[in-house]
């Protein structure tokens, strides 16, 4: 009997904003992709902000339960900037080393259901990931897919 290839087993995050980066610290023991289509971690935080921005509920409301603000934002109405709510999240993303995860520049063009494969394919380029069972896109998404596929967004 030959021997068989290990099964290849791969987690995809797209974008590296709020919900990407607290998605790697929850699955980072797997060892997860994260796609960013930018040079930073953010998302709307580190692009498409007026310097006037801040958040629009308090500090709060915009806290992870296991990384608290620094001692600087906790006031009793803090509505943090914009560049408070970046440095907050870069600083996340450091203590629980997830930015190890992050491939920045990598932005995803497209997604293709590959059919009912149950392993996932190494491809011909090292740009090109087939996947099987879940994508979960937290950036830009310009479409929803118009078939039911086994992807799962959430």
């Amino acid at each position: 009997m030959a021997p068989t290839s290990p099964i290849f087993t791969k987690i995809g995050i797209i974008g590296a904003g709020v919900s990407g980066i607290a998605a790697a610290k929850q699955m980072r023991h797997h060892d997860p992709i994260v796609f960013e289509g930018t040079d930073t971690i953010g998302g709307v935080w580190s692009h498409c902000c007026y310097s006037s921005t801040n958040l629009q509920s308090t500090y709060r409301d915009y806290e992870f339960s296991d990384f608290p603000w620094p001692a600087a934002v906790k006031k009793e109405y803090s509505f943090p900037s914009h560049l408070e709510v970046l440095d907050y999240l870069n600083s996340y993303a450091r203590h629980f080393d997830v930015l190890k995860c992050v491939r920045f520049n990598s932005k995803v063009v497209a997604l293709r259901y590959l059919g009912g494969k149950t392993t996932t394919d190494k491809m011909d380029t090292p740009e090109e990931y087939a996947a099987s069972s879940r994508v979960t896109p937290f950036g830009k998404l310009l479409s929803r897919p118009t078939t039911r596929t086994k992807f799962r967004f959430f």
